[in-house]
């Protein structure tokens, strides 16, 4: 049953509509019901008004009036977290769809990007430059969500996460100032938002620095489950020796029906091993043949492409208004009794739709000094993401015992800390859930910048 949220008072309308550049949207507005969507179908959630920002004054501006009058708010940039935490019942959310810009400067090679963008936006900018910068896997993930949570992507191990290519930001602060954070000004601040996960205030606008990339060597090797335990096995000895230049994913899923894909083994269990290679293609070719000559491949379709075309080929897999529910574990290493558990679950995933993700880090990531930011899996080797999907609502709660069920079998011997990026609504705060010296610094940044707890984290 669908509830109505509450009412903002008239007077907190009044002042919200006073200078606000972009619109309020609300609840009767007919773009009331799109706006409050989010990628994950499963969040059904209805705030008391949008705020449509138009540019970072109405930002500060949103920001301003629902301080004077004691209001939380909810921020969305991308709108892609699993967990849904750009929405909620009954506050203001602030939506930044319309801060969509990306100003590339190739002599600099430093791209300034709007903090509503997605990683489409960044990447084909950047892209006409021939320049990139570690992005989202899925080219709809907005991009502030994903960065202030570390940001994990196909060139992290060269170039490093997200954060690490972050160079300064232009943020406003709960009480509506606008400051900007770098390795100089407001450094605390500029060291929580890389990893923190958020809730210091709302980023306006990242630069990132940029490298010269236009072509990787890219692609798929799909083989049968019945490989899956050699095939992480494989992956997990090469990657303990790999060149920075190579970033690997084994995917167990049902087989989607690709072109390249025999028929007959569309929809049947299979292991797919997603590669990544951010160097001169000839050298690829040689470093990833150990994952190409073993066990029986029904397909091998890796070859030179450009990295923007790799940064798009996953959004098949991930469309707007399926219903989600996601857990993840990170591991220092992965053992034989683990690998055979990972195995097992490419025969037993909750649903014919849902995926599980094996994926390592190292190289640059591992290389960065952990005080430097706040990012804190620096020297995991490798982290699971069980995505339990379904197309259909009533089937949510059997998904959820199911993706609980199984990450149960995966969870002897992980590690305390969660990817905030990964985490679903019922992990928690991903800011708080480890009690360390990051947990406590964060703590104490959050309440020197948002006192009054207006973005919701404690």
């Amino acid at each position: 049953m669908n509830i109505e949220p509450p009412e903002l008072p008239d007077v907190v309308i009044r002042d919200l509509r006073r200078s606000l550049r972009g619109a309020l949207l609300l609840p009767d507005d007919p773009a009331y019901a799109r706006t409050r969507r989010v990628w994950n179908a499963a969040i059904d959630r209805r705030p008391a008004a949008i705020a449509a920002c138009a540019d970072a004054e109405d930002v500060a501006h949103a920001l301003r009036v629902t301080a004077d009058h004691g209001l939380p708010v909810t921020v969305r940039g991308g709108g892609h977290n699993v967990a849904g935490r750009a929405v909620a019942d009954g506050v203001l959310m602030i939506d930044l769809a319309g801060l969509r810009g990306v100003t590339v400067n190739p002599a600099a090679a430093v791209a300034s990007v709007q903090g509503g963008a997605l990683w489409h936006d960044v990447d084909v900018a950047t892209a006409r430059q021939g320049l990139a910068t570690t992005g989202g896997l899925v080219s709809s993930t907005g991009v502030g969500g994903f960065t202030l949570g570390g940001g994990t992507g196909w060139l992290m191990r060269r170039y490093g996460l997200a954060i690490d290519n972050l160079l300064a930001t232009n943020v406003v602060l709960a009480d509506g100032r606008l400051v900007r954070c770098d390795a100089d000004e407001h450094a605390d601040l500029f060291w929580g938002l890389r990893g923190g996960a958020g809730g210091f205030g709302v980023v306006t606008t990242f630069e990132f620095r940029l490298h010269p990339l236009r072509q990787v060597l890219a692609g798929v090797l799909i083989r049968p489950a019945t490989e899956a335990a050699e095939a992480i096995r494989v992956f997990r000895d090469f990657t303990a020796g790999a060149p920075d230049e190579f970033c690997g994913m084994l995917v167990l899923a049902h087989a989607p029906p690709l072109p390249f894909l025999d028929a007959a083994w569309h929809g049947c269990p299979v292991v797919i091993t997603a590669v990544c290679w951010a160097g001169d293609v000839a050298t690829g070719e040689r470093a990833i043949e150990p994952l190409r000559r073993f066990g029986r491949p029904l397909a091998d379709h890796i070859g030179p492409m450009p990295y923007l075309q790799w940064q798009h080929l996953q959004d098949g897999g991930a469309p707007l208004g399926r219903c989600q529910y996601w857990k993840t574990a990170s591991y220092a290493a992965l053992t034989d009794g683990l690998i055979a558990k990972l195995a097992d679950a490419a025969t037993s995933l909750p649903t014919p739709q849902s995926e599980l993700h094996l994926q390592h880090l190292g190289g640059e990531v591992s290389r960065r000094p952990p005080e430097e930011t706040s990012f804190a899996q620096r020297q995991t080797a490798f982290f699971v993401n069980l995505i339990g999907v379904t197309p259909w609502s009533d089937e949510m709660p059997v998904l959820r015992e199911r993706s609980r069920a199984l990450y149960r079998e995966l969870a002897s011997g992980t590690l305390p800390r969660l990817l905030p990026n990964f985490t679903s609504g019922d992990d928690g705060d991903p800011a708080v859930v480890a009690e360390d010296a990051v947990t406590t610094r964060l703590a104490a940044l959050r309440r020197r910048y948002d006192p009054g707890a207006r973005f919701g984290l404690r």
